[in-house]
């Protein structure tokens, strides 16, 4: 198709394509309005050796990993609904929690994840603490030249919107009209190839000018034009 069969394309049914982006854009916006607002709060947990040592920084790099696992488990999970004293399991509990080692800074991402801000806040905190004391326990039977500090960075703070994310959502849902829109239009199109309407369309399908076209005579003007000859005999 040249250029011009594009624009053409785009002027005959771009109202098609403009109103399936719309229709798209417009039900992912009322899904996402629909949907039960998630907020997250996060608190970060240092996790530093008491003495600067390479071998010693290796090791927490690899403890990362197993104190998220800790964090995430059902145990710590029961001892914060224990304090909380939140109408739920621990298992239900656990699924509220994200925990991700960021090794590069000797850090522990926890995030909690709930409906009201200032619950995800509390199980964000909470859980932080019990770890924090449970760690600082442990270390007690260590030499201190070879023990782990760990401490909260930053209280947590409410809950901030997680999901749904309705401007993202919305603008997916555009594009995806956008797309979807361009695709029916070639669809139509491509059912229409075999189609003559007008002399346009015989000009572009054959590649030659019309010189003449026979009009097609409406049945009142075919009626005339018989009671004419009838008249002529």
């Amino acid at each position: 198709m040249q250029l011009r069969d594009y624009f053409r394309l785009l002027t005959k049914r771009g109202w098609l394509i403009i109103l399936i982006t719309v229709l798209s854009a417009a039900s992912a916006l009322l899904f996402s309005r629909l949907q039960q607002p998630v907020y997250r709060s996060t608190v970060y947990l240092n996790v530093n050796p008491a003495r600067l040592d390479w071998g010693l920084q290796q090791s927490i790099q690899n403890l990362l990993r197993n104190y998220a696992g800790i964090i995430a488990s059902r145990d710590i999970a029961t001892e914060v609904n224990d304090r909380l004293q939140l109408d739920i399991t621990p298992d239900q509990l656990r699924e509220k929690l994200t925990v991700s080692p960021i090794e590069s800074d000797f850090l522990l991402e926890i995030d909690a994840d709930d409906y009201d801000p200032l619950i995800a806040r509390d199980i964000a905190q909470t859980t932080a603490e019990v770890f924090v004391e449970r760690i600082q326990v442990t270390m007690l039977d260590q030499d201190k030249s070879d023990r782990v500090n760990v401490s909260i960075r930053d209280y947590a703070l409410p809950g901030v919107l997680h999901k749904p994310k309705w401007k993202i959502n919305t603008l997916a849902g555009a594009l995806f009209g956008l797309i979807a829109g361009v695709l029916v239009v070639y669809l139509l199109e491509w059912l229409e190839t075999d189609v003559i309407r007008s002399a346009q369309d015989i000009e572009r399908q054959t590649r030659l000018a019309v010189l003449g076209v026979i009009p097609n005579l409406t049945s009142s003007q075919g009626k005339r034009a018989g009671n004419h000859a009838k008249s002529v005999q």
